[in-house]
């Protein structure tokens, strides 16, 4: 496996170590999930030329998150 050397400005350091220990999890964990997500949401959102949007209990549209 490729070992990478990573350099975070402070503030994402924090939220870094803040969803690790939230997740109960590592940093290279939380930094792997990212990817794969970042991953899926490239394929379906971008890709595929849809929306991802953040809604409520009723399905209503709280926010579109638009990736470029």
């Amino acid at each position: 496996m490729p070992r990478l050397t990573i350099e975070f400005p402070d503030k994402a350091s924090r939220i870094l170590t803040d969803l690790a220990q939230k997740d109960q999890t590592t940093k290279v964990e939380v930094i792997r999930r990212s990817i794969a997500l970042y991953n899926y949401i490239h394929r379906e959102a971008v890709e595929k030329n849809k929306k991802l949007s953040i809604t409520d209990d009723n399905d209503t549209i709280i926010e579109d998150i638009v990736f470029s």
